[in-house]
């Protein structure tokens, strides 16, 4: 069996928490662990990364043990799900990057 990649979710936020629920129903393949950062100790204290960070910005943690956060974690998951690989495929151009990068930190600020 394969390793999955670790989700950490901000549990508590009701916009994550749908957000990672609609993951998870079309996660078919079952590709990811999806980890709720209130309470899963064990799970965050392996990353190396403080439980303050991981609710600061989407981190996931892929299958070599490498931690991506932010825009970049969305695309990676994204590249998972067929009818959302279009939009992984997107955030690899720079400018879109930037772009979606700026617009994801406004909404942090917002949640």
């Amino acid at each position: 069996m394969s390793k999955k990649i670790k989700v950490f979710y901000d549990g508590k936020c009701n916009i994550c928490k749908r957000e990672i629920n609609f993951y998870s129903k079309i996660d078919k393949d079952k590709n990811f662990d999806w980890v709720n950062i209130h309470n899963n100790k064990k799970k965050i204290k392996n990353t190396g990364v403080s439980k303050k960070e991981l609710l600061s910005i989407l981190h996931i943690q892929n299958e070599k043990g490498t931690i991506i956060k932010g825009v970049d974690a969305f695309a990676i998951m994204w590249s998972k799900f067929q009818y959302l690989k279009p939009l992984s495929f997107a955030l690899k151009f720079k400018p879109i990057n930037i772009f979606a990068n700026f617009l994801y930190k406004l909404w942090l600020k917002t949640r």
